[in-house]
């Protein structure tokens, strides 16, 4: 049996709620985007393929921006959800929804990995996968005792 002794300079540590914990994760995961896509504009021809409305997967269209738009309207969707939606479905979304994002880091990684001009956002990308994980490790550790 040991006697924990508490030492008058001791910091308390409060247990934080998996639900601030996710949409923690998750505006984390935001602001990797964010700094991610201003570092690639700095890249060389790529405000050129913008003026020209080139993207990644072709010519520039309404669709193809509306599925850009809602590729990143989720993750920041999340941030929200993962407070406010009952315990069941936040925990499963949050698996389902991570795991898709890694698959999509995943690829982007493997498209990118051996171009120079492109390292920074390979190392955004497996910083991302990083984060898809705890997220995916907080919520299948979600207690069922929490509410």
């Amino acid at each position: 049996m040991s006697i924990k002794k508490e030492s008058p300079n001791s910091l308390t540590d409060y247990g934080i709620n998996v639900k601030i914990k996710l949409a923690s994760l998750w505006t984390t995961l935001m602001f990797l985007y964010i700094y991610a896509d201003y570092f690639r504009l700095m890249t060389p021809g790529k405000l050129e393929h913008m003026i020209k409305l080139q993207s990644p997967m072709g010519p520039t269209s309404p669709g193809i921006l509306v599925i850009f738009s809602v590729l990143l309207i989720i993750p920041a969707l999340m941030i929200f959800l993962s407070i406010f939606l009952k315990p069941q479905i936040n925990k499963w979304l949050n698996i389902i929804i991570a795991l898709i994002y890694a698959c999509i880091s995943i690829l982007i990684i493997v498209s990118s990995i051996n171009k120079e001009w492109q390292t920074f956002f390979v190392i955004f990308n497996f910083v991302e996968i990083l984060v898809f994980a705890m997220i995916i490790s907080q919520a299948c550790k979600w207690s069922r005792k929490e509410n």
